[in-house]
């Protein structure tokens, strides 16, 4: 059988689907939870309103949570 871009494509679809129904990340040899990463997320958010004054940015970072 032979490879194909579109079968590459297909593929990358698919494990993007599987990431958004709660499968965990795999990130430099690491397995992160969506509850992790969504901590992480709003870590980040909460730092830039402290540190920067931006809601407007920290807002942008929340809308990033899966």
């Amino acid at each position: 059988m032979i490879h194909t871009d579109e079968d590459d494509e297909f593929e990358r679809i698919a494990r993007e689907n599987a990431m958004k129904s709660g499968q965990p990340y795999f990130f430099d040899g690491v397995y992160v939870s969506v509850s992790q990463r969504n901590q992480v997320i709003d870590e980040v958010a909460e730092w830039f309103e402290t540190r920067y004054g931006a809601p407007y940015l920290a807002e942008i970072i929340r809308g990033m949570k899966k």
